[in-house]
């Protein structure tokens, strides 16, 4: 099964995902995510960028989209710096994955996050592991797009060790 990333399409996550992952990864905006949850399409774990910020007195269509896609796939990867994945994450307890910039309750937290005139270094901490993260820079930092990546395949079972050292040869 495929791995869905929902978002503005072409995205970095995407690409990295593709990499650590080895899996088929689709790429849809919020509305084909809809559309392909009403046609009962499955998938391996749904990744939901959301990095833009928005109205929070409405919900965005990335939000609207990981909800509809969520009883359609097995484990949803949600940022816990968005109000948006913090209720996904309460209400799903057991099917979301979970990464943050600094909250320890996420199931993947960048900590001690350094920007280098090259390159971008976080530290990737899970329950049970503690990685130092050194990825090129690029056209600007990306540090959502590398963790919601990390956090995608960790969560369909990519050693952290693995996905690291792929994301550190920039690759």
């Amino acid at each position: 099964m495929p791995i869905a990333v929902v978002g503005g399409g072409g995205t970095l996550t995407a690409g990295l995902l593709r990499v650590l992952t080895g899996c088929p990864v689709e790429e849809l905006t919020p509305c084909q995510a809809v559309a392909a949850a009403e046609a009962g399409k499955r998938f391996r774990a749904v990744v939901v960028e959301n990095f833009e910020p928005h109205d929070r007195r409405e919900l965005s269509g990335c939000a609207a989209a990981r909800w509809a896609l969520a009883p359609y796939t097995d484990v949803t990867v949600v940022g816990l710096d968005d109000l948006e994945g913090r209720r996904l994450a309460a209400a799903l307890p057991h099917r979301v994955y979970a990464y943050s910039d600094g909250r320890p309750q996420a199931d993947l937290t960048a900590k001690n996050v350094r920007l280098w005139a090259n390159r971008l270094e976080f530290e990737a901490l899970t329950d049970r592991e503690l990685t130092r993260v050194r990825v090129p820079l690029g056209d600007r930092p990306r540090l959502y797009d590398h963790l919601a990546a990390l956090a995608g395949a960790l969560a369909v079972g990519v050693p952290l060790e693995t996905a690291v050292g792929l994301l550190s040869r920039g690759q």
